[in-house]
């Protein structure tokens, strides 16, 4: 079994940057294009509706998803 690597501050540094975007972008990704395709179908303007609050759950899910992802990925 491998031994993880030790936790050093200029690694911590990019883990965060880098946590933090794959966060942002994956979060971004699942709440928007749903939130896009939904204005689409509906042809109803987003700034208009109350949907706010489940585009923001969206967001949250799907960038703590993706976070746990490249977290795997970067323990691998």
């Amino acid at each position: 079994m491998d031994t993880p690597r030790p936790l050093t501050a200029g690694r911590a540094v990019v883990l965060f940057v880098v946590y933090v975007a794959v966060f942002v972008i994956g979060g971004g990704l699942g709440a928007g294009v749903p939130a896009w395709l939904f204005e689409l179908v509906t042809a109803e303007d987003m700034e208009t509706g109350n949907n706010f609050f489940l585009y923001a759950i969206m967001f949250g899910v799907t960038g703590y998803i993706a976070y746990r992802l490249a977290r795997r990925v970067a323990e691998g």
